[in-house]
């Protein structure tokens, strides 16, 4: 869960300078406020070996302040050198005995290590004596034994406490949406956020817990609604608005999801994994212009993405430009040669350009490298029978039953068969087809047309389309 902090010029600029002149070995001097920036910097960019660094030179500099050694451990901690950190906060209490920073942490630590007992002790200890505001971040940390001990309704219980006690704890907040996930209290979660929401109608956490807590009971209207509020409620907050473009997407509200990247473009600056959905949503809207305007601005941003030349080949494709498709696909195979979904485009590629042998070639890499796709096996089978390979068609069947299964193989198959002159297995085969999913039946048709004549078929189609309509009304 991002929630980026705008930085200056100016900042940037020192960061630059402190690097500059710490590996120079040059001495370095600034007040504790511009060490706790650039040891947060450090941390929001996950370089926790330089926050560590900085947070040394600060303890040389400030070795009375406990605020340093909890920094540290807390650091040494993100990096599994829970020992260490330990260590460090034994020096810290020394500094400032009973300090409830030094001793959260080290329940938290002691979680990790599974001596659930020592940091049990602790908890109850400070629940004893512990201002409400401080006995927040004492039932976040119990959340920490919870999760431990694999007590997800108790870690959901603590932090929902812990909220209560202190409604702008964003570390509970972020941590009980990842508690609603583990425990399934969806619906609980959607009225406990309300109830918050109520009281603070723009804490951006609560809309954006809520959010999710009604996709899940799928309630993605309503989600994305509450996803949004998260991002205007924080114009900083990145997860909100790659979250609910996610959902748009899903929902297929291409127009929505779009407007919301330009947003963030206008807060976070350019994100090549947002250009890129970008183009698709532009390609699923029928944009192929847009699509591959903004495609080819990322092949100048990073010239060897293979998804990227991949995506262009689709608006190729779809625009029945074959040779360029052609192309830019075996572009995305020299870059990427283990991606099944590129041979099988490029496949069907050189079956629209005619390319008969290539196309078979290229099916036939695309099922050895996902077989348990069945619609790889489904195209390649209906491609063979349209060229009239029948019994390699029947062949291929035959290989696809060790990987996956599927109503569209069996029509396929019925179709091969009937072609084959075995008519009786043909009716066998669709029947088979028809009770396992009707709905797929058109394949039969898209292969070969000719069958819509068929008597038989359709008599054995119309039956089992009111046995479908029966079962429905009886449901």
């Amino acid at each position: 869960m991002d929630n980026r902090t705008k930085r200056d010029v100016t900042f940037l600029n020192l960061v630059s300078d402190f690097e500059t002149n710490f590996e120079k070995g040059q001495p370095i001097v600034f007040d504790d406020k511009t060490f706790l920036e650039i040891i947060r910097f450090y941390e929001e960019e996950l370089q926790y070996d330089k926050a560590i660094e900085v947070t040394d030179l600060a303890l040389s500099q400030f070795s009375y302040r406990p605020d340093f050694y909890i920094i540290k451990a807390r650091l040494l901690f993100q990096t599994n050198l829970q020992d260490e950190a330990l260590e460090l906060l034994a020096k810290a209490e020394v500094i400032s005995p009973y300090e409830h920073d030094i001793l959260l942490l080290k329940i938290r630590i002691l979680a990790f290590k599974g001596e659930v007992s020592d940091a049990k002790r602790i908890l109850e200890d400070m629940k004893r004596y512990v201002s409400s505001t401080d006995l927040s971040d004492v039932y976040l940390s119990e959340s920490y034994i919870n999760e431990v001990m694999q007590d997800y309704e108790g870690m959901y219980e603590n932090l929902s406490k812990s909220i209560i006690c202190d409604m702008k704890n964003e570390e509970a907040f972020e941590r009980l949406g990842f508690a609603v996930q583990l425990s399934k209290n969806f619906e609980a979660s959607i009225e406990f956020h309300n109830m918050i929401l109520a009281e603070q109608p723009f804490n951006y956490l609560a809309w954006y817990n809520l959010g999710h807590a009604l996709s899940c009971q799928g309630e993605y209207l309503k989600a994305i609604d509450a996803l949004e509020y998260s991002f205007i409620t924080e114009e900083n907050f990145e997860s909100g608005y790659l979250d609910c473009a996610d959902i748009c997407i899903q929902e297929k509200k291409y127009l929505r999801a779009l407007k919301i990247y330009q947003s963030y473009f206008e807060v976070f600056g350019i994100n090549e994994e947002v250009l890129l959905n970008m183009a698709d949503c532009e390609f699923q809207l029928g944009h192929l212009n847009k699509a591959r305007i903004l495609l080819n601005k990322l092949l100048k941003l990073d010239p060897y993405n293979d998804e990227v030349y991949y995506k262009l080949g689709l608006c190729y494709a779809e625009a029945e430009n074959w040779n360029k498709a052609i192309n830019a696909y075996h572009k995305a195979i020299t870059l990427e040669d283990g991606c099944e979904d590129y041979y099988f485009s490029l496949a069907k590629a050189h079956a629209a350009e005619g390319a008969y042998d290539k196309a078979e070639f290229y099916f036939g890499e695309a099922v050895q490298m996902g077989p348990e796709q069945s619609v790889y096996w489904r195209d390649y089978i209906s491609f063979l029978i349209k060229l009239g390979k029948k019994s390699k068609a029947l062949q291929v069947f035959k290989d696809s039953d060790d990987y996956t299964f599927g109503a569209d193989l069996l029509f396929c198959k019925g179709v091969a068969q009937f072609l084959s002159g075995k008519k009786t297995a043909a009716y066998k085969t669709f029947e088979e087809g028809l009770k396992e999913e009707f709905a797929q039946h058109q394949i039969i048709f898209d292969i070969e047309p000719e069958l819509m004549l068929n008597k038989e078929l359709q008599s054995m189609i119309s039956y089992y389309r009111e046995e479908l309509k029966m079962n429905n009304q009886r449901d």
